[in-house]
């Protein structure tokens, strides 16, 4: 990066550095005069160090070159074509929103709304013209003499950002990161509506919503976010859920901040917080629509008529439908975990080949881990039968894990039919290819032939035991509590890959083993239990 470092006083493209506003990994953006003496923005990058950050600078500076809205900095010149490429913006004089709510405080009330409808008019305008902006954060909203201004499109940031820029892994400020876009979305429109809620609720409470650093991935994906009673907090909630598809739109969040929004109370009868957005008209028939307007239905928004629906049809329940059964719970009160098949397909069939140097301990693996994930399940379907029954409550979280030894019990005794049948149908697949072997049905006589034999056999049973215990009955909820759990701990593709990779080696590992000759270790039994 050395080749976009620029002090004060040098020039660049007939501009003078006056100062540096920000740095991150792919540029810097400097205030600068230009010849006549008047202030820019100048974003610098070095297209040789990060092509992909070159041809996204060009291809949103094209998009935005045409853009005129008062929350958004004009283009005012661009350089694309060089080993060193730079936009030169409008520069908007002031501090940036982190800053200003240090300085002043949590917003309330009208400045609030006014606040949020301004941003989310400027992103609206941005989306229009094709653009994304990818990082909308506190650090990226200036706010300027008449308000705030959305800058910086996801390029260069400030140093105290906590970022998630890692190579394979998502782009972004960590807390500010949209849910799909941490499962391996493409970060879109929808991602920055996210972000910008998340914004707005920095702007209520004076905090990040989910916290920074790498501890704000799994708070985001819990969707777990503390806010005051305050005006137009549920619908700022519902915005952050995890759901795409029952966000309210930006429109109806500002209205509820307005107070203009009619809100369900959280009942018995509602599952979740989510459902308390009800549809909102902004501005009445004889309004008139103000440059910073913005439109809700390009924009996201739902109508009356579709949200009221949607309510009525998906998100109500009665009393009687809280039963103790899996299909409801899972389908009906939980969401389901994002899928991670290739990290446990990969890890499952790690511990199966292990069966063959340790058949007894592989097995107990498998054993203690479907209990794991059970119990995992359960303690997730409990938080979320609490939260629908009662709202969300401080604690609650806290609270499910405290009980999670109860939750393990209740998990060992649900999954005993599973693993019995497990156990029966590795032991079968085991005994059967063992038996194959030793009489040479399948494997030549030799000392070489008869252990790999043999361990290929014991392979086979733990992989029998393992797709049991995956696919066979009573297993629905040890499925989803795996994904649940694997999404916990690996919550990005950079841990996946590297979960994968680990599996891979354990693999490699046994494979080597039984070219060795190594013995299979039978403990806990005395001795070989198959003739």
């Amino acid at each position: 990066m050395a080749g976009v470092v620029r002090e004060t006083g040098e020039e660049i493209g007939g501009y003078r550095i006056v100062d540096q506003l920000g740095r991150g990994g792919s540029g810097a953006v400097y205030k600068v005069v230009d010849g006549g003496g008047a202030e820019a923005a100048l974003k610098l990058v070095d297209a040789r160090a990060d092509t992909v950050a070159a041809e996204r600078l060009a291809r949103e500076v094209r998009a935005l070159q045409s853009l005129e809205h008062p929350a958004v900095p004009a283009v005012l010149d661009a350089e694309l074509d060089g080993d060193e490429t730079f936009v030169v913006f409008e520069y908007i004089p002031g501090v940036s929103l982190w800053d200003y709510i240090q300085r002043e405080g949590p917003m309330r009330g009208d400045q609030l709304a006014h606040f949020a409808d301004r941003t989310a008019s400027a992103l609206e305008a941005v989306h229009a013209t094709g653009a994304v902006h990818r990082d909308v954060t506190p650090s990226n909203i200036m706010m300027g003499p008449d308000g705030p201004v959305l800058i910086d499109f996801g390029l260069a940031h400030k140093t105290t950002d906590h970022r998630l820029t890692q190579e394979g892994l998502v782009s972004g400020t960590a807390g500010y990161v949209a849910p799909e876009v941490i499962d391996g979305m493409e970060p879109g429109a929808d991602a920055d509506r996210w972000a910008w809620a998340a914004t707005v609720a920095f702007a209520m409470t004076g905090k990040a919503p989910f916290g920074s650093g790498t501890g704000a991935i799994s708070r985001t994906l819990e969707t777990t976010v503390d806010l005051p009673d305050e005006p137009g907090a549920d619908a700022l909630r519902a915005a952050l859920g995890r759901d795409v598809s029952v966000r309210p739109g930006p429109r109806d969040v500002v209205a509820a901040l307005r107070g203009a929004t009619v809100v369900l109370p959280v009942a018995e009868a509602a599952p979740t917080a989510v459902a308390a957005v009800a549809p909102t008209a902004v501005m009445g028939a004889n309004a008139t629509a103000s440059p910073e307007t913005f439109d809700a239905a390009a924009f996201g928004a739902t109508t009356g008529g579709d949200a009221q629906d949607d309510l009525d049809e998906d998100q109500t329940y009665e009393d009687e439908q809280w039963t103790d059964s899996d299909e409801v719970e899972v389908d009906d009160l939980l969401a389901a975990a994002p899928r991670r098949k290739l990290m446990i397909a990969a890890l499952t069939v790690a511990t199966a080949s292990a069966a063959a140097l340790a058949p007894f301990i592989a097995f107990f693996v498998m054993v203690l881990t479907t209990i794991v994930v059970r119990a995992v399940q359960r303690r997730a379907l409990a938080l979320a039968t609490a939260r629908a029954r009662r709202g969300q409550r401080r604690g609650d979280a806290a609270l499910h894990t405290i009980g999670l030894p109860w939750h393990l019990l209740r998990a060992a005794g649900e999954a005993l039919p599973s693993i019995l049948l497990a156990a029966a149908v590795g032991v079968g697949v085991g005994t059967l290819g063992w038996w194959l072997v030793s009489a040479e049905y399948v494997a030549g006589a030799s000392n070489e032939a008869q252990v790999w034999g043999h361990g290929v056999a014991l392979f086979a049973g733990g992989l029998a035991a393992a797709a049991t215990m995956w696919w066979g009955p009573w297993s629905e909820l040890s499925r989803e509590g795996a994904h649940r759990l694997a999404a916990a701990v690996a919550p990005s593709r950079g841990p996946i890959v590297a979960w994968v990779i680990v599996s891979a080696v354990a693999i490699a590992v046994v494979v080597l083993s039984v070219y060795l000759l190594t013995e299979p270790v039978w403990w806990p039994a005395p001795g070989q239990p198959i003739a």
